[in-house]
């Protein structure tokens, strides 16, 4: 299975997500991308260990680089993207009880962490996220360090804030040191009297994509919307694509994996403190059971 490094110019940042989250899907072992603007040559890709090197050219062509052989080939961009004919590869969340379990998920512990826009897709990524990570070894913590929502069609974002300070929402984009940890259980999908309500309870209001007024909230097909203290944010689209490590997740995915990693919480607090203690896990360890002898609550 190869390990490929994917280079883009900003331009194409959606087009290089959409590459990465594709070749995730189909068996690559590893697939990243790296914007030109920090590092633009193979011979990157090749120090970071990567078997393959793709240059994105303009939205219909990529430039493929072998690093073991050194062949290179200028592809259309239809040639390297793997079409998929399995039914509901490219179906969105739409159940609404898989969408209340991502949010817990979320919110219990987690942060929002980082966002972008793109022309038609709008992402936000959270971290400390309790969906059982299956791609880590098995002596690492299992808890997603970061899992991306993305919405496409039709999508809006407005950020709240309690602050004085104009640029907070520029310097968080840029800034992967800062995380603004969710209130807990306060985030929610699809809930207009949620997103109403907390877009009156800031003082600020930057609208970041597409968002004009209240009435945004009423015509959107999809929303998602939480609470980080000082800081807020309702975002929505017309579909909802949960990213992680792995690529996309189904929805029976996220269901089975929410169950496993609650498993894997009280597995966690069985072996903690013994000489088989599990390495330490923040999201384990700040959910705390009720009874710490018993978490299984027997």
């Amino acid at each position: 299975m190869k390990k490929t490094l994917i280079f883009y110019k900003p331009e194409y940042a959606d087009l290089a997500i959409k590459l990465c989250d594709n070749y995730r899907a189909h068996d690559h072992e590893k697939a990243d991308i790296v914007s030109e603007e920090e590092h633009d040559d193979i011979g990157y890709a090749e120090k970071m260990q990567y078997d393959e090197a793709v240059f994105i050219e303009n939205s219909d062509t990529v430039t493929v680089h072998d690093i073991a052989s050194g062949y290179t080939a200028r592809l259309p961009f239809s040639d390297v993207f793997y079409i998929d004919t399995e039914p509901g590869f490219h179906e969105g969340i739409t159940s609404r009880e898989t969408l209340n379990i991502l949010a817990d998920a979320i919110s219990d512990v987690g942060s929002w962490w980082c966002w972008y826009v793109a022309e038609d897709m709008l992402q936000l990524e959270f971290c400390d996220v309790q969906i059982y990570d299956e791609t880590k070894a098995e002596k690492e913590t299992h808890t997603s360090d970061v899992l991306a929502v993305r919405f496409y069609g039709h999508v809006f974002a407005v950020f709240l804030d309690n602050l004085n300070d104009e640029g907070w929402h520029e310097r968080f984009r840029d800034d992967d040191s800062i995380l603004y940890p969710i209130d807990t259980y306060d985030m929610a999908f699809d809930d207009n009297k949620a997103a109403a309500s907390l877009l009156n309870d800031y003082r600020n209001r930057v609208p970041v994509k597409n968002f004009k007024d209240p009435e945004t909230l009423v015509t959107a097909k999809h929303i998602l919307c939480a609470r980080c203290n000082e800081v807020g944010f309702i975002v929505g689209g017309d579909e909802i694509e949960i990213v992680g490590k792995k690529g996309k997740y189904t929805e029976e995915e996220i269901e089975l994996l929410s169950g496993k990693w609650w498993e894997y919480w009280k597995h966690y607090w069985r072996l903690r403190g013994t000489r088989d203690a599990l390495p330490e896990d923040y999201a384990c360890e700040v959910t705390i059971p009720v009874n710490k002898e018993d978490p299984q609550g027997n």
